[in-house]
């Protein structure tokens, strides 16, 4: 039998019991409330460090020295759903330059002044049913090549027909009405099975006379499948999807699919060779519009090189946060039809008068000196302001220019060539004055190693 006073002491020390346990879950609430945030913090911070390179794809579209040795690295940058990439924190990015980390300087949009050139191949399946996305292509590629040319793309244009052989291969051309010649006289006829031979035309874009100094590009629009090695039927090859992808990436050519969602070998090519797929089902002019947003959607990523002279080539590679490889390439600089901006080349208006110093003009002199064999052509632009014959006139002495600041500097004449292009190749839009102070420019191209 338990007295009174026991019970009193009983009475007291579950109370003390309940009460411990109560401050006990108070503080394991708290604490798992404390941890919990921390917990919440780290996932967004994980998050965010994630999201500045998770499902990130990047692609070297050219390289800029005239500011060496500070190199800038222009880039394509697009994720996992072939969406333009927004911004990317340099901090993230570390450059290998010939096996060398280099931290990055810098990760900016580039200017339209940054011009890159890309050689197109479209490659149009001419049977049947495809007539509708042929007029799609017809309609639309002049306000897709204008586009190409105000985000900063020089273009060319080639084709090729195919049903189950190659009908035609027309080279590329810098004129996109005669590209549109050329498509005015196809209608889409025949077509004997559900296959068509797009492999044998892949493998004849890859053969494609290249600009030496462009990015590739094959775009093949089709609303069937293919025919591979050891099948029946019409359309014979000897490719098959594998051989093709290291055809495509031996060739350096990129191959961007405009198909059925269903055709998931496209989408293996494209994956295969840094390209993408979209929805043949789209309006056409979505699909270009999409299409050139990703192409331009380009970054410049500086570093500093230690090299004290500019080499012929540089095998770099870029990093992400977690030292994955994101890209990794080798880039010749000393390439024919390889152009460069001289950003410090922008005229006033009527003007072809340099200063006493430039020093981008510099930086070509030392390169030309450690080159001997090289030639190079002074190309000389204005702006739409006056007379076309006036302009071809100022342009042509812009150049001139040029090519005495580096004579004076002890560079051989017979080296350097001049051509006046006045207003012919505008970079920009002549309606506003940043526009005409852009296109008022001087460029540089290797034509002779």
């Amino acid at each position: 039998m338990i007295g009174f006073a026991d019970r009193m002491s009983l009475a007291v020390l579950l109370s003390c019991v309940l009460l411990s346990s109560t401050l006990f879950d108070v503080q394991c609430f708290a604490q798992q409330a404390e941890d919990s945030l921390a917990k919440a913090r780290r996932s967004a911070e994980e998050a965010r460090v994630r999201s500045s390179t998770s499902g990130l794809k990047m692609t070297i579209q050219n390289v800029d020295i005239t500011r060496f040795p500070k190199v800038k690295l222009i880039v394509e940058l697009i994720d996992d759903s072939s969406r333009a990439f927004e911004s990317i924190d340099p901090k993230t990015l570390t450059v290998v330059e010939n096996g060398v980390p280099k931290p990055v300087l810098s990760v900016e949009k580039i200017a339209i002044s940054e011009r890159i050139p890309v050689d197109f191949v479209f490659l149009v399946d001419v049977t049947g049913t495809m007539q509708q996305y042929i007029n799609g292509v017809k309609n639309n590629v002049e306000t897709f090549v204008q586009s190409l040319r105000t985000r900063g793309i020089e273009y060319r244009l080639g084709l090729i027909l195919f049903s189950d052989i190659n009908e035609r291969v027309y080279q590329p051309t810098a004129d996109v009405k005669v590209f549109l010649s050329w498509l005015n006289t196809v209608y889409a006829t025949g077509g004997f099975d559900e296959k068509e031979n797009a492999l044998e035309a892949i493998r004849e874009a890859t053969k494609t006379r290249w600009n030496p100094a462009a990015n590739r590009v094959a775009v093949i629009i089709t609303d069937a499948p293919y025919h591979q090695f050891g099948e029946k039927g019409n359309g014979r090859t000897y490719m098959t999807t594998e051989t093709i992808i290291d055809q495509l990436r031996e060739n350096r050519v990129r191959l961007f699919c405009i198909v059925p969602t269903s055709l998931e070998q496209y989408k293996q090519m494209a994956d295969a060779s840094r390209g993408a797929t979209f929805d043949i089902k789209q309006p056409f002019s979505t699909i270009l519009d999409q299409y050139s947003t990703q192409l331009t959607n380009l970054y410049a990523v500086t570093y500093s090189s230690d090299s004290k002279v500019i080499r012929d080539s540089i095998n770099v590679a870029i990093l992400d946060e977690h030292k994955r490889e994101l890209v990794k390439q080798i880039i010749p600089i000393v390439e024919i039809g390889r152009k460069f901006i001289i950003e410090n080349l922008l005229f006033p208006v009527n003007s072809a008068v340099l200063g006493d110093k430039i020093e981008e003009l510099d930086v070509l002199i030392d390169f030309m000196k450690s080159r001997p064999a090289v030639v190079v052509r002074i190309e000389g632009h204005t702006d739409n302001t006056g007379s076309i014959r006036t302009n071809k006139a100022l342009s042509l002495a812009r150049a001139e220019s040029a090519k005495a600041y580096l004579v004076q500097r002890v560079v051989d004449q017979k080296r350097i060539l001049t051509l006046g292009l006045g207003p012919t190749r505008p970079i920009a839009d002549n309606a506003t004055e940043f526009g005409r102070s852009l296109n008022r420019r001087t460029e540089i191209v290797i034509i002779s190693k």
